[in-house]
């Protein structure tokens, strides 16, 4: 059976995906030290497929302290998308 190497933590905190052709926005679904789900408030550009890499800005609910990361994508479908971070900027 395989096992999470991070616990999750459920969230609905605003997010902005940045990637070569453009921006698009998000609510966290849940959030651990390795990655994030997202689901994609007007859905997944076509252009982001798995193994894409994209930067990530995370809000808390004040949306005023973000944190920006690095990220690959490793599941995606039309309005949601799992990535791992790669690398964290915390502001």
């Amino acid at each position: 059976m395989w096992q999470r190497k991070h616990s999750r933590q459920e969230s609905d905190s605003n997010c902005v995906l940045f990637y070569n052709q453009g921006a698009c926005g998000g609510t966290l679904g849940n959030v651990s030290l390795g990655g994030a789900f997202i689901k994609v408030l007007d859905g997944v550009p076509d252009s982001l497929k798995v193994g894409n890499k994209i930067n990530l800005m995370l809000f808390k609910k004040n949306n005023i302290n973000y944190s920006d990361h690095i990220c690959k994508i490793v599941r995606c479908n039309s309005f949601s998308m799992g990535v791992s971070f790669l690398e964290t900027t915390p502001h």
